[in-house]
């Protein structure tokens, strides 16, 4: 099966269940290899998901 999806880019966000976030380049560099792996991967330009996670403010969403 194929995607039309571009691939994630590192300024996308990973959101963990708890709320905590972190860049997806940060993650793939192994930063957070002390979290757990079930994360969500939000992209970066995803305004509504962002702000239904509770994250507008992080991220200067109006």
């Amino acid at each position: 099966m194929t995607s039309n999806a571009p691939p994630y880019s590192v300024d996308d966000i990973a959101v963990w269940p708890d709320g905590w976030w972190a860049s997806l380049g940060a993650v793939w560099n192994g930063h957070y290899g002390n979290r757990s792996n079930d994360y969500e991967i939000v992209r970066e330009d995803d305004f509504a998901r962002l702000k239904e996670l509770g994250l507008a403010e992080d991220f200067d969403i109006p």
